[in-house]
């Protein structure tokens, strides 16, 4: 039975329950879950929006036939306007201010196993459908029948509420360990999703990082003896938290490290939206979920489902766009050791979207 068939058959509130017998965590959840989205359109336009650029209509109404030539000078144009913009679009999503200029993005790299609570089953479950079916197309790796997940999709009307008592009582799991304070600042942020990224150290390779170091690249020091001075490695204490990449092959252009996304929550506030289908809801959910946004950035006029809660509902894409795929397909085929991921992202979606 594969990845998609576990979430299709999954019984929310059942099966949340059987787990949280292991799972304190899942108690919790299970507990504060409340089905907070029964006026959702359950039956959510499938269709999807046609390419954000075209080849461009006039090279087949206005151009001789067998213009070929013709024909890919439009397309050579499309994507030389197309390109800054999509560049912009990349910057904006993934520019993160962590004091780390050379800080590559994070991704999943650990079979994504994700679960829904709040909604009721048939909601719950088209929402994991979809989750699904995006990840496949992006290249993400998914987890098998009974998975222990680390994907929360969590709908309540209550979510101050709801994050608050995580907070109280599973901060470490959670929000992994991070100071109260940022936890605070995400729990008052006013936003219909919003999305916690618990994130890891790995080495380029994708190994973890280890509790040690070699000479050479460790911390040294200065022992005066027979009238003289040599320095000596220092090691880490294996319980340090401090860790190193004894592999490093790091260079100008190569990451010693990447970010790893281990576990993520997306909070769903139906109180603060209208108007809005489950099919978008579902996709604009896969998009929070599979990688590490910033979504609080304004994307202007962006052809992206990532819109959806700036302006009318209706109004907005009906759910993932050409820029969305391409994008996530982009963010797991490209190198994520790469210092210019974020430019080779763009170029892949260039090439996905106006291809020659």
């Amino acid at each position: 039975m594969g990845p998609l068939s576990r979430l299709v058959r999954t019984s929310l509130a059942s099966d949340i329950a059987r787990r949280a017998r292991h799972v304190p965590l899942l108690i919790l959840i299970a507990a504060l879950g409340l089905v907070a989205f029964a006026e959702a359109d359950g039956q959510a336009a499938a269709a999807q929006p046609g390419p954000a650029v075209q080849p461009s209509s006039s090279s087949s109404s206005s151009a001789p036939a067998g213009a070929v030539g013709h024909e890919r000078e439009v397309i050579i144009t499309g994507r030389a306007e197309l390109g800054p913009k999509i560049t912009s679009f990349v910057k904006q999503l993934t520019d993160f201010d962590l004091g780390d200029p050379g800080r590559g993005l994070a991704r999943w790299q650990v079979p994504v196993c994700p679960l829904v609570s709040g909604l009721p089953k048939a909601k719950g479950e088209f929402i994991l459908k979809r989750v699904t079916e995006i990840g496949q197309a992006a290249g993400v790796l998914l987890a098998g029948e009974n998975c222990r997940p680390n994907l929360f999709i969590l709908v309540s009307l209550q979510p101050e509420a709801l994050l608050k008592d995580l907070e109280n009582r599973h901060i470490d799991t959670v929000f992994g360990g991070v100071s109260p304070v940022l936890v605070d600042d995400f729990i008052a942020r006013a936003r219909p999703v919003k999305t916690w990224y618990n994130t890891v150290q790995r080495t380029a390779e994708g190994l973890p990082m280890q509790h040690m170091s070699f000479p050479g690249i460790s911390v040294q020091q200065a022992i005066a003896i027979l009238g003289g001075v040599i320095y000596v490695p220092i090691r880490p204490n294996m319980n340090d938290d401090l860790t190193t990449n004894p592999w490093s092959q790091a260079s100008h252009l190569t990451l010693n490290v990447v970010w790893a996304i281990y576990q993520a929550f997306v909070i769903v506030d139906p109180t603060r939206f209208k108007g809005v289908t489950l099919g978008q809801l579902a996709d604009y959910v896969a998009m929070s979920g599979l990688a590490q946004l910033r979504l609080d950035t304004p994307l202007s006029d962006a052809p992206t489902i990532l819109t959806l809660f700036d302006k009318d509902p209706q109004a907005a894409a009906a759910g993932m766009t050409d820029w969305d795929r391409a994008f996530l397909k982009a963010v797991y085929s490209t190198e994520q050791k790469s210092i210019v991921q974020r430019s080779e992202i763009a170029l892949d979606m260039v090439r996905e979207i106006a291809p020659q």
